[in-house]
């Protein structure tokens, strides 16, 4: 019982310690893959260059920060695959059957034009099965059945902490009152200004928006 306990810290711990530095997605590699896919969860794992990037590398991430915030038990994993030095991963590669026929391993021409490929492996199953669905945020969430939970400015709900301190600025005013910040606001993001101003002032934009929808939906 014991060694299971010491075993499950250190899984805890190793997860964390592989998480790419994108929220919510987990590197993985020949030692982890089996610990972590084939399991209770589902996953749906990226194979793709070892430093991803691009519209389809964006919408994989956004697609992960969204499953987090919903809460769904999906895991989401990343196996990034290498063409020099090391050249890590390539035997799972090999594995999944992406390496061309007639190669031994992948060349960066290969990865150029061939990925990313995308896997997802149900509860218990480690062979998976290719996703050929969009590449995109839409066409990720839309498979894995994971509904898109926005900010709700009225109540708080499902907002990251930027957006509440947005909301809480204009705490208790009325929709004409909503409407001339509003004005006020976009008129000054055309203005020349420094970074962390441009930052306030297009979150706070953001949030007026759709508290004016939201205030307008509640009086009708």
């Amino acid at each position: 019982m014991l060694v299971m306990r010491v075993f499950g810290l250190w899984l805890a711990c190793s997860i964390k310690s592989l998480a790419a530095s994108d929220y919510n997605i987990v590197n993985l590699d020949n030692s982890t893959f089996p610990l972590i896919v084939g399991k209770k969860l589902p996953a749906f794992v990226r194979f793709d260059k070892e430093y991803p990037f691009g519209d389809s590398a964006n919408a994989f991430k956004a697609m992960a920060g969204i499953v987090a915030k919903s809460g769904s038990d999906i895991v989401i994993g990343s196996v990034g695959v290498g063409t020099y030095g090391d050249k890590p991963n390539q035997d799972m590669a090999r594995k999944f059957k992406f390496v061309p026929e007639g190669k031994e391993e992948l060349e960066t021409a290969d990865m150029d034009k061939s990925f990313p490929k995308f896997m997802y492996f149900p509860p218990g199953d480690v062979k998976g099965q290719l996703y050929n669905g969009a590449t995109t945020k839409a066409g990720f969430l839309k498979f894995l059945k994971v509904e898109e939970k926005t900010c709700d400015v009225l109540t708080g709900a499902f907002c990251s902490e930027e957006e509440k301190t947005h909301i809480k600025h204009f705490e208790g005013k009325k929709l004409d009152e909503v409407k001339a910040e509003l004005k006020k606001l976009e008129k000054r993001s055309g203005e020349t200004l420094k970074k962390d101003e441009r930052k306030v002032v297009e979150g706070r934009v953001k949030v007026l928006k759709k508290l004016v929808k939201a205030l307008k939906k509640k009086k009708a």
